[in-house]
């Protein structure tokens, strides 16, 4: 495991994360306020990340507040009950720190529009959903409808059924458990067979079916396989799963129309390039399509990480 270290007093509720490669928590944390951050009451603390989520297989919710020294070392302290280790590891993987960076500016020397990608976004790292099943349950929610008519049904679920968490004074909300899935007859904003499919990604997710770290480990064509077998995830929602909660780093979002759009802007080309196109650039992007991919869509707004679950004010 690239990142590592626990802190080991019997009282400790902290872990260290060393980053292998460079890594800048300002830059995932600005990237999380436009994109991933749970709904949250109180302030910001400045300098600090938080985020809530539901841990791995346990579904217990879990709070961390993040913090990164001049070195680059990210120390986490973790609010609720769920296992200090879980909370890092899961964690890393949710911040890509799981992953070894150190070949990445070497991709920005063989490829110059990457070059200014990195210089746009220093020591980024794509921030992944907490776990599949919630990256599942998002792709359900926004189908049919614009992002932010879905984030507002999504933080409205986090809200009145989602665990709260505090993390000293700074109230955040998990997306609420299977269980509430499971048994969920109607939520405002949801329409036609929407609420069938996440009563059965709520009983797919309690019967270990939406495990996250065994769906990673599986070959590409068996992880989305598997993932199209839950009711409403078709290709796009497989993808997103595949990419962005399950970290498949050097792959490719071939469903993803707005990559080409931010592919064709950033290289010039006219007119847009196809997915043969596509993947002859992304040969240069190797071992980190994915993360080239994502900072190229994030140039389409303006920066900024994706929209679809921007926190209230």
């Amino acid at each position: 495991m690239p990142s590592r270290g626990m802190s080991t007093g019997a009282a400790s509720r902290t872990f260290d994360l060393e980053p292998l490669g460079d890594y800048s928590l300002r830059e995932s944390a600005g990237f999380i306020d436009a994109w991933h951050e749970t709904p949250s009451e109180g302030d910001h603390v400045e300098g600090h990340l938080h985020l809530a989520f539901l841990s791995d297989g346990a579904w217990v919710p879990a709070g961390v507040c993040l913090t990164q020294d001049a070195a680059g070392r990210v120390t986490g302290t973790v609010y609720g009950t769920a296992p200090v280790e879980s909370v890092r590891q899961q964690t890393a993987r949710i911040l890509s720190l799981d992953v070894d960076g150190r070949a990445w500016p070497e991709v920005g020397r063989r490829d110059s529009v990457v070059g200014r990608l990195q210089q746009m976004f220093p020591g980024f790292r794509p921030v992944n959903w907490s776990n599949a099943y919630e990256a599942a349950a998002w792709s359900l929610i926004s189908s049919r409808i614009t992002m932010r008519q879905a984030q507002a049904i999504k933080e409205r679920m986090c809200r009145e059924q989602g665990a709260s968490i505090d993390i000293h004074g700074h109230g955040l909300y998990c997306f609420p458990g299977p269980e509430f899935l499971v048994h969920m007859e109607s939520f405002k904003g949801l329409f036609g067979r929407k609420v069938e499919y996440l009563n059965a990604l709520g009983q797919a997710a309690l019967a270990g079916e939406l495990e996250t770290e065994p769906l990673r480990a599986m070959p590409r064509e068996e992880a989305l396989k598997s993932l199209q077998r839950l009711k409403g995830i078709g290709e796009f929602g497989s993808q997103l799963v595949r990419l962005r909660a399950l970290s498949a780093v050097d792959e490719l979002p071939t469903a993803e129309p707005r990559l080409l759009q931010a592919v064709r802007n950033a290289y010039g080309l006219s007119p847009e390039p196809d997915l043969a196109m596509l993947e002859e650039l992304a040969a240069k992007w190797r071992p980190y399509r994915m993360w080239v991919a994502v900072c190229l869509r994030r140039t389409l707004a303006r920066g900024s990480g994706m929209m679809h679950s921007r926190a209230a004010g």
